[in-house]
């Protein structure tokens, strides 16, 4: 009974054995089966002992016309071009590679050929991975054409920057935010209204001040009109003015409006969304008549000013609402710039984070600088409040840091990436690592979003040989 228990067991195990062993099997063959490289394997004797489907395709010959076949026959049959990676592996022992075409196909390849030696230090395969050399020709062409789109766009890019008027303290940067300035840098020329569009803290107000730094009425006033923060009650003797006992409370002396002493300057109506209908009304009128009556008053007074508009609101939105005159955004909205939010103007944020430290620092007598971990943590933040959540951010950690040195646990931000939250700060991961990790994020973020490796690539400004690249060397390291 104690002898059949033994046996039992050791068949157990055996069973166990085959088990494994036939997995490692399927796995090894399915690895194989579906590999992108056209794979032969022959054995010591150079005789055929698989092909995956890859190879059929490459070489047009079916598998039951190769597999215990020896190459040789195959080169006699015309199946293959003469010149053998295997025999040339043979008499040197080292992995070799050559050119071989395949007249079934017409396609020719690059076969790189390597020995797997047995136990006793003899070849007892030949592995060869065949790579068609057309595909390999095609990656080239496209790499040379990103490349020539690369040199182009930057060339573009220096032209844009070399065309710009003098910016000022804006800090530009990003490409996107470049063309926002180049088309500001051509409206400035033109006395046209403008409606500058974008959500709050964008930089808004700054690019209305560029466009009349640039513009022919640079030396006459710039008068900014608030539209959400005058009382409605107050809005028309604040911009237009008004007469002498006009109102109770208006004084014996005329006052002069916002728009009048903007005249031959420019008006800049912002949050021009938050005017109510009755505003709306009266400012349409100015803009149609280039003139208007102070409160009280009898006397047209007529004007000249250029306006700017701008808003974080919808107004087509507010126009189908009844919400916004459609008459009053037509004549705004002759020429319309949007100025995008800090999340698609990645390459502004440093350098906006930078310039606003080396502010605040010479504000405070301060000499403080970011860590890497800081500058990382900035790039990966949402930026909900755009520009002026920044600058706010940046200025508390200026107060607030002890020492010289701003480190990521200093900046009141939240980063929404997944590698930057629970787990993933969890343990000894260093910078270097949490970089990898986030970036393998947002290269499989792209790919499954785009589709493609070419369009994910082109997404993100790369080609896609690299960006396929960093994908494989990453998940490698680091799986997913």
């Amino acid at each position: 009974m104690e002898h059949l228990t033994e046996t039992d067991a050791t068949a157990r195990a055996l069973r166990a054995q085959v088990a494994e062993l036939e997995s490692r099997i399927r796995i090894t063959t399915a690895f194989m089966e579906h590999s992108t490289d056209a794979i032969q394997i022959s054995d010591r004797n150079m005789v055929t002992v698989f092909v995956n489907r890859a190879y059929e395709v490459l070489t047009g010959i079916r598998r039951e016309e190769q597999v215990g076949v020896p190459v040789a026959e195959l080169v006699a049959r015309g199946l293959i071009t003469p010149g053998s990676a295997c025999a040339m592996v043979a008499s040197t022992r080292e992995p070799c590679t050559i050119v071989q075409s395949f007249p079934r196909t017409g396609r020719s390849a690059h076969v790189s050929c390597r020995p797997v030696f047995d136990e006793r230090g003899e070849i007892e395969f030949y592995l060869c991975n065949d790579r068609d050399l057309d595909e390999i020709k095609n990656l080239r062409t496209e790499l040379q054409q990103v490349t020539v789109l690369k040199n182009r766009y930057l060339s573009e890019l220096e032209l844009l920057r070399s065309q710009l008027p003098s910016t000022g303290d804006m800090v530009v940067s990003d490409d996107a935010m470049l063309k926002v300035m180049s088309r500001a840098a051509r409206v400035a020329r033109v006395d046209s209204p403008v409606l500058v569009l974008g959500e709050t803290g964008v930089g808004k107000d700054e690019v209305v001040r560029f466009i009349h730094r640039n513009s022919e009425r640079a030396g006459q006033p710039l008068v900014s009109i608030n539209c959400g923060a005058i009382p409605e009650a107050l809005f028309e003797s604040e911009v237009f003015g008004h007469e002498g006992h006009a109102f109770t409370g208006a004084g014996s002396r005329p006052k002069a409006g916002l728009f009048e002493t903007a005249d031959h300057g420019t008006v800049f109506l912002d949050e021009v969304g938050e005017l109510s209908l009755n505003m709306q009304a009266k400012l349409l009128h100015v803009l149609q008549s280039q003139s208007f009556l102070r409160v009280g008053g009898n006397r047209p007074i007529q004007l000249d000013v250029r306006i700017i508009a701008a808003t974080n609101q919808d107004l087509e939105q507010m126009v189908r609402e009844r919400r916004f005159r459609e008459d009053l955004f037509y004549r705004l909205n002759v020429i319309s710039i949007r100025v995008p939010p800090l999340r698609e103007r990645l390459n502004d944020i440093l350098p906006l984070a930078q310039h606003f430290l080396a502010m605040y620092n010479d504000k405070y007598g301060l000499k403080k600088e970011f860590s890497p971990g800081a500058r990382f943590t900035l790039l990966h933040c949402r930026w909900e409040g755009n520009v002026r959540q920044l600058k706010n951010v940046v200025e508390q950690a200026v107060i607030l840091t002890d020492g010289d040195v701003i480190r990521p646990e200093s900046l009141s931000i939240n980063v929404e990436s997944p590698s930057l939250s629970g787990e993933g700060l969890a343990g000894d991961m260093g910078l270097d690592e949490l970089l990898e990790r986030v970036e393998l994020q947002y290269l499989n973020q792209y790919y499954d979003s785009c589709g493609s490796v070419r369009d994910a690539a082109r997404r993100l400004k790369m080609s896609p040989t690299t960006f396929l690249r960093h994908k494989t060397r990453l998940t490698e390291k680091y799986g997913g």
